[in-house]
């Protein structure tokens, strides 16, 4: 019984010693990588269309897909820094709205595009959905972590995407419909986004 209390001496000292509560992260710096990270997951304009390229390059082939995984978190971070160093095109936003339309309908015909088409897309509408986050102001902080946050996040709608829709259409005799009834659902709320956009543009 004895030893029993010895052993639990030290313990009951060690947690009765105060130590500093952090609420938030240690090392504060990484604050605009996450920043990076959420910006585009958290905002339609961008995810929809991401998630509408990721199951049109599934349907190009797992070469195409094995190209775009690189590519367009790659063109992505070229566009956040276009955007950051030369922001203030509203033109962007339009071009935007325009991938929702022709990446929804590419998913909806499921169509085989020539490779070099196909890839050109991509690379066009990664670079102004970059662009589009890259109209950011950081306040002094961390430019490369934010782009690498947004990198990041493209990488993994892209792979994931690209894996799920893969493998829902090589497991399922419905996957291709379903893919492709979705696509016309993104295609459909292209047409209404870019409706809206341009009452907007023509009222002001």
């Amino acid at each position: 019984m004895m030893m029993l209390r010895r052993r639990l001496i030290l313990p009951l000292i060690v947690l009765a010693v105060p130590e500093v509560a952090h609420a938030h992260l240690v090392s504060t710096r990484f604050g605009e990588f996450y920043s990076g990270l959420l910006h585009p997951l958290t905002t339609l304009l961008h995810i929809v269309p991401w998630l509408a390229l990721a199951i049109f390059a599934s349907m190009q082939g797992k070469a195409f897909a094995r190209h775009t995984l690189p590519l367009f978190p790659l063109a992505i971070g070229f566009g956040v820094l276009l955007g950051y160093n030369l922001g203030g095109y509203q033109n962007v936003l339009m071009l935007n709205i325009i991938s929702f339309v022709v990446l929804g309908g590419l998913v909806a015909l499921s169509r085989q595009v020539p490779g070099a088409v196909g890839l050109s897309a991509i690379l066009l509408f990664a670079i102004s959905h970059g662009y589009s986050n890259g109209d950011v102001d950081l306040a002094g902080g961390s430019l490369t972590l934010y782009t690498a946050g947004v990198i990041t996040a493209a990488y993994l709608v892209i792979a994931l995407g690209a894996g799920a829709a893969t493998t829902l259409n090589e497991r399922a005799a419905w996957g291709r419909i379903a893919m492709r009834a979705l696509g016309s659902w993104i295609l459909a709320a292209g047409l209404i986004y870019g409706g809206f956009e341009l009452m907007g543009i023509s009222g002001a």
